[in-house]
């Protein structure tokens, strides 16, 4: 299956904002219009993206129908997720990606929107976003740069390289393939669906927020004993925020357990890559190829 990529944006751009899963604080809406409006961009919000329905963003429906909608409107060319949470895992299964696939348009989020880069990079080979969101911008009304700068030249199509620092954990060498993941624990949730990822020759990356060392550690060994590490092509871990121990310790850090359940294979892990649950969250184009270099002086990501 050859890949899809969706074109790349110019000025006047239009970015359609959905909250597929957890609910937002209503003045996220005017900061992110500020934001895009201040880079050249145009948005438009979802009937339903402020909706308030206990956790979520509305009901199941309601927020399907929100996603659904941008999928499908022509003049939209960018969907951006206004915050993962929970619940995206709920409506992916009746989403119609058909329209989206042949009218190819940017999905961007992380955390609970592993959900849908997952369905987009399994099952139609089509890349996607891994991103900061709009509860993420600052409460102030500059034109930011850093990883805000960098979301919007990848989908501008600028050239962006990644350069990280040295970590005892990472194993060094080089490695190109397609890159696949984002949250360890939906991607975890997701073995064995029609959501699942093949690893043969897929450059992985993980983040998390918030387990116990030991949670992440049974996840780790779930993907290793489903065989989705032996055959990888590299691996990339992003930040691991707030991440918890017990009254009586675990026994390693979290970077310990990630490179233990990966000791018996021999392609380069990269550890400490700026993206994820915590500033700054680096954008990555999830389902492209990507080259990575890991040495001494430490890591280098880019996209060839």
């Amino acid at each position: 299956m050859s890949t899809i990529q969706p074109p790349f944006i110019k000025k006047g751009a239009t970015f359609g904002l959905v909250s597929p899963a957890g609910k937002i604080d209503p003045l996220i809406i005017p900061k992110t219009e500020k934001f895009l409006e201040a880079n050249g961009f145009r948005c438009l919000k979802g009937n339903y993206t402020t909706e308030n329905y206990y956790q979520f963003s509305g009901t199941d429906d309601q927020r399907k129908k929100d996603l659904q909608s941008m999928m499908d409107d022509p003049e939209i060319d960018v969907i951006w997720c206004c915050r993962g949470g929970y619940g995206t895992i709920r409506i992916v299964e009746e989403l119609d990606f058909l329209g989206m696939i042949a009218h190819p348009k940017w999905m961007i989020g992380f955390s609970d929107i592993t959900v849908i880069h997952a369905a987009l990079q399994n099952n139609y080979n089509m890349i996607s976003v891994h991103g900061p969101m709009p509860v993420n911008l600052p409460n102030n009304n500059k034109i930011l740069g850093g990883e805000w700068k960098h979301l919007l030249d990848l989908l501008q199509g600028h050239e962006i390289i990644y350069r990280t620092n040295p970590n005892p954990f990472n194993r060094q060498g080089t490695a190109a393939g397609q890159l696949i993941g984002g949250n360890l624990s939906l991607l975890s949730a997701l073995i064995g669906t029609n959501y699942d990822f093949d690893p043969r020759g897929k450059i992985l990356f993980i983040e998390e927020v918030d387990e116990q060392i030991y949670h992440l550690d049974r996840m780790m060994h779930h993907l290793k004993l489903s065989k989705k590490l032996e055959h990888l092509s590299g691996l990339i871990i992003g930040h691991l925020t707030d991440m918890k121990d017990g009254s009586t310790p675990f026994g390693c850090s979290a970077q310990e357990v990630i490179r233990k359940a990966v000791d018996h294979y021999d392609y380069p892990v990269l550890f400490d890559f700026p993206s994820g649950h915590e500033s700054p969250n680096e954008p990555l184009l999830m389902g492209a190829q990507l080259h990575i270099q890991v040495s001494n002086n430490g890591g280098v990501v880019a996209y060839p």
